[in-house]
């Protein structure tokens, strides 16, 4: 194989390679990725049932949300997966509000609490609300495609 060939294979499995790698947050996204219904909600340490029946959708680093009455949002993530627990925020195009959330996921789940930032509230610790505690937990499952 000649000098060029050599550099030209190199530099072709180094750019391979370079594409290939994955970040943990790259990781992170594809698992959230797709569309979430709110089957279960707590606040203030009661169920929130109101909210039960909104959606989710994520679609890389941008969602939207539907709530069960109707109001719309959309905007895009930051995601950080390598916190204990894993943090997700959710930041608004419309005015910039950022909602911060810790998080959990599987195949089938989605489970959030997150609270407004910037308040008097920090970003939750725990998947527990309580009459003292701001946040909101939601439950979500994954919506199916038939």
């Amino acid at each position: 194989m000649t000098r060029a060939r050599q550099m030209t294979f190199v530099l072709a499995v180094s750019i391979g390679t370079a594409v290939g790698a994955q970040t943990p947050q790259a990781d992170e996204l594809r698992k959230i990725e797709g569309g979430w219904i709110v089957v279960a909600a707590e606040q203030r340490g009661k169920p929130f049932e109101v909210i039960r029946g909104g959606g989710l959708v994520i679609e890389g680093t941008a969602f939207s949300l539907k709530t069960a009455a109707g109001n719309e949002f959309k905007g895009q993530i930051r995601i950080d997966p390598t916190k204990s627990p894993k943090q997700l925020d959710f930041v608004h195009d419309k005015d910039g509000l950022v909602w911060e959330a810790i998080y959990t996921v599987s195949d089938e789940a989605l489970r959030l609490n997150y609270v407004e930032a910037g308040g008097a509230d920090k970003r939750p610790t725990l998947f527990a609300t309580s009459t003292d505690t701001a946040g909101t937990v939601i439950v979500m499952n994954r919506m199916t495609t038939r």
